[in-house]
């Protein structure tokens, strides 16, 4: 590794000197600290051209709909700006060890010589190497064994105190949230460079950045930042293999994210109807960024288990239709509910569930199945006792109520696989008791269950006393 190609890396693009009191812009080019920074000094640098978009797959028909544009940073006065914290480690780096190998020149030193390394922060240099001493030779000295295995000795002494470069050059380019090489670095406007993925999972927890504190800006103003321009290059230029191995595992890591189905525990949910979701906890931040670069963007949805209960593994899969940004990262995401499933093995990825699932599909009703069993009621006279008691719902309920319902869940469907469900959806029964719905392969049998329910409530007092309350 050539220090010096690594530091014609660092020249300023405005000055094209040596980068001294580096700062990076929000535009990502890091230049000299007096140069003048609002707007970026570079004539050809030019803002986005529009507001951010996630890896959309163009056959998607995700309506998505993009965060309002952040408004633009106040720079600080030229006398408080602050400095890049990795680019100027880096220049001090490389410094040190320019230095030393110009001090080191083959000539032996006749006096005591100490080497001083400059530190990374303001302040005074600290020795980082042994204090060598050469005596002057002598015929003497030479013929002394022992002399012969001091000077081995604090030769090999000094060799290993010498700085290994790319091991330290590693150190200073390493992400301080994952603990690896950056990629994609990203500097916030308090000069720290963190992966860009690394900091909008940060951010999905807080607005403050993660080493100083110090309030960031809001989602939306990372969510398509230009990367360190800088140190982007030193770290292609120093680590290429490195840099694509870890492009790699990135993308590694997306891909089978995307291969499990993702889980939202949340509330039950029945196939055919819409469903408006708010989106802002930070796994489920995570977990929509994540189903949006599907083909197909979609997740399951599950309830909640009951206290000491074992969770559920009976679902419905949503589709996402559109999706509103908002921008601190929160969403407000219209879905489509499509069919049913099973879950055969769960996990946790990054906070969220994941899960194998398996579709659940209705069979047929046939006479072969006893379905409908022979002299039971048919699917019609199922639909017609249902309609009968909704319809004795709504004579003795309050007009708001009626409204109320036609509004939320709309006109009852002539499809006896969907009339169930929908049926379930306006009963007054516990979820709980609802989700027993899922399961079930046959039309007819969900039938005859929403009928036990109406039966029961039938034959409760409040029904009976034309009092019905939601």
């Amino acid at each position: 590794m050539d220090p010096h190609t690594l530091k014609a890396v660092l020249r300023c693009p405005v000055c094209h000197r040596p980068l001294r009191a580096a700062t990076t812009l929000p535009c990502g080019h890091t230049v000299c600290a007096h140069h003048p920074t609002v707007p970026c000094p570079l004539q050809h640098c030019a803002p986005p051209a529009g507001p951010a978009r996630p890896r959309i797959p163009p056959t998607s028909r995700v309506n998505y709909l993009p965060a309002p544009a952040a408004p633009p940073v106040p720079q600080p006065p030229q006398a408080a700006l602050k400095l890049d914290v990795t680019v100027n480690k880096i220049i001090a780096l490389l410094d040190s060890v320019l230095a030393d190998d110009d001090d080191d020149d083959g000539s032996p030193p006749t006096t005591p010589t100490v080497r001083y390394r400059p530190d990374s922060d303001s302040g005074p240099s600290r020795p980082r190497k042994r204090q060598r001493m050469v005596h002057p030779e002598s015929d003497d000295e030479d013929d002394d064994l022992l002399s012969h295995l001091r000077a081995n000795a604090a030769r090999e002494r000094e060799e290993a105190d010498e700085p290994n470069l790319e091991k330290e050059l590693q150190t200073e380019l390493s992400c301080e949230i994952c603990f690896t090489l950056l990629y994609n670095p990203v500097t916030t406007p308090c000069q720290h460079t963190f992966c860009s993925k690394c900091l909008h999972r940060a951010l999905d927890h807080s607005n403050l950045c993660p080493l100083c504190r110090d309030e960031l800006p809001g989602f939306s103003f990372f969510d398509d930042h230009p990367t360190n321009q800088t140190l982007e290059t030193l770290l292609v230029t120093a680590f290429p293999v490195d840099y694509i191995a870890r492009g790699d595992a990135i993308a590694a890591e997306e891909r089978d994210a995307r291969l499990d189905t993702p889980i939202f525990v949340c509330m039950l949910i029945f196939p055919g109807h819409p469903t408006a979701l708010h989106f802002f906890e930070p796994r489920y931040r995570l977990m929509l960024r994540r189903c949006l670069e599907q083909d197909v963007p979609s997740f399951g949805m599950i309830m909640p288990a009951r206290p000491g209960a074992p969770p559920s593994d009976y679902g419905t899969m949503l589709e996402v239709r559109s999706v509103q940004m908002l921008a601190d990262g929160r969403s407000m995401v219209e879905t489509w509910s499509t069919y049913r499933f099973r879950i055969l093995e769960r996990g946790t990825l990054d906070g969220y569930t994941v899960a194998r699932i398996e579709r659940i599909d209705d069979v047929p009703d046939s006479p072969s199945l006893g379905l409908p069993l022979p002299g039971g009621p048919s699917n019609e006279q199922l639909m017609d006792t249902c309609t009968q008691f909704l319809q004795q719902l709504r004579r003795g309920t309050a007009p708001w109520v009626v409204q109320r319902l036609n509004n939320v869940y709309g006109a009852p469907p002539t499809d006896p696989a969907q009339f169930a469900y929908w049926v379930a959806l306006v009963l007054p029964i516990d979820e709980f008791e609802k989700a027993k719905l899922l399961p079930i392969r046959s039309t007819h049998l969900r039938l005859r269950m929403v009928v036990q329910w109406i039966e029961q409530l039938s034959n409760n007092w409040w029904f009976t006393s034309g009092c019905v309350i939601f």
